[in-house]
């Protein structure tokens, strides 16, 4: 399976699931006021239904109003058709249970105990829905005279017929909104997620090529823009971090290809001539010591160059004082004849130790390889800002821009042993620990490195 099938179908899920959602969501709101929508039509339809029964209920009652509440024996309501969908019917019942109606339709709705009840007017009137010859229909029982009440039924058949032509309207309409809804939701979350579609390519073409400098367009200010504008960050980062590395290794090749060749022709020369008298022989064995620690210190300087550390690497409270006096002790030790004079305040950085006393080995170190044989070299530490002066010839102003470069040697320097690590390795430390590293020439002669850190409050 290829690297864009695999990056492929999690997208193809993720638009799906969101097609999904946007249609379920549809959906749900559409069912919602179908719903509603279809219960409000039925409602009005049957609330038309009771108001027409119960004007024919009023006709009735006002119809017999002419007997003054002596209702004749067997009285049937005028105009009692029989029961039909389009036509209602209307009977009486008695306190009895007894039954007045048209010929023909007695029997046609037994009176139920809510009926006979409403006619001993121990009831108020009432509808219910009940089925006539197989009709529903719904009925009104209201009190007509003492002793009688009155019933009048009204198909639901016209009713039901136009409640289920609306619901199946509403269920039409409502399948296509979820369809348009789908179709859209689909197009949107495409749309939306056209920024993924782009990443997506640039890291299979990142990963095909190996090549990180490629970049996703951002052309929007949402999370989405967000995470583009932070893939291309990272990108970025990483081609920083790859351009560096190529550089350093090229650097370092270079540098170690001279130190290599000049100690393997001393070696040679060891080796081809045993008879070599032996003052000859010290002084190659001199040679081949100090080309060795010369590539000793150089991969060391590139070692330290390449850890990289992350910012967020453990810190701990670092009495820079107590750092540097320890690199005084060892610059002491390996330049006897450099005077080394210090003026150290108490000072608390954060940081490594390790790394601190290398960037001071190395300040201290740069002072005395170009100053003076025997000249002095001040030392001193005051508000987490240190600075070391040498009495040297100085550095060149055209030079002064680049002292911090990797591997960079000016003319003057090259006759002097070193690899012209030792100030970018002090300037890869400072940044690490949020400083910075200056050099500055002085008005009297030679030159002033400053190497300014954060300070914190010292700990009791």
């Amino acid at each position: 399976m290829t690297v864009r099938s695999r990056l492929f179908r999690p997208r193809l899920r993720l638009l799906t699931r969101f097609t999904l959602v946007a249609a379920g969501a549809v959906a749900a709101t559409a069912l919602a006021i179908t719903a509603v929508a279809f219960i409000a039509i039925r409602t009005d339809l049957e609330n038309q239904i009771r108001q027409q029964i119960a004007e024919r209920a009023a006709n009735v009652e006002h119809a017999a109003h002419q007997y003054h509440g002596h209702i004749p024996y067997g009285w049937v309501p005028p105009h009692s058709n029989r029961f039909g969908i389009s036509v209602p019917y209307t009977q009486v019942i008695t306190a009895s249970g007894a039954t007045w109606a048209p010929d023909g339709d007695v029997g046609l709705l037994k009176p139920g105990p809510g009926a006979i009840r409403v006619a001993a007017g121990r009831q108020g009137a009432f509808y219910f829905d009940t089925r006539i010859g197989g009709v529903r229909a719904t009925v009104y029982t209201v009190p007509l005279a003492p002793g009688l009440a009155l019933q009048v039924a009204q198909s639901l058949s016209t009713t039901d017929l136009e409640v289920a032509s609306v619901g199946a309207t509403l269920a039409v309409l409502s399948v296509i909104a979820i369809m348009g809804a789908t179709v859209v939701g689909w197009a949107v979350a495409r749309a939306g997620l056209a920024p993924v579609t782009r990443l997506a390519s640039v890291a299979e073409q990142v990963t095909a090529t190996g090549d990180p400098g490629r970049r996703v367009e951002v052309n929007r200010r949402d999370e989405l823009g967000r995470l583009a504008a932070s893939f291309n960050s990272m990108l970025g980062a990483l081609q920083r971090s790859l351009a560096a590395q190529r550089r350093l290794v090229s650097d370092a090749s270079h540098e170690l290809r001279t130190p290599l060749a000049s100690l393997r022709v001393n070696v040679d020369l060891l080796a081809d001539n045993p008879d070599l008298p032996a003052a000859e022989r010290q002084e190659v064995l001199a040679r081949v010591v100090e080309q060795v620690t010369e590539l000793s210190h150089l991969v060391a300087s590139v070692t330290e160059l390449a850890r990289g550390e992350p910012p967020s690497i453990a810190r701990e409270p670092v009495r820079l004082d107590e750092v540097t006096t320890a690199a005084l002790e060892a610059a002491r030790r390996d330049w006897p004849k450099t005077e080394f004079s210090a003026d150290l305040d108490g000072c608390v950085v954060e940081g490594s130790p390790d790394r601190l006393r290398v960037a001071v080995r190395n300040l201290l170190d740069n002072a005395a390889k170009f100053g003076p044989p025997g000249g002095p070299v001040q030392v001193r530490l005051a508000d987490g800002e240190l600075t070391v002066r040498d009495h040297g010839p100085g550095i060149d102003p055209a030079d002064l821009p680049h002292v911090f470069d990797r591997f960079y040697r000016s003319l003057s320097a090259r006759a002097v042993p070193g690899s012209g690590l030792g100030l970018a390795v002090v300037q890869e430390v400072a940044r690490r620990h949020g400083g910075s590293v200056e050099a500055e020439p002085t008005p009297d002669g030679g030159t002033l490195m400053r190497l300014s850190l954060p300070a914190v409050p010292a700990r009791a």
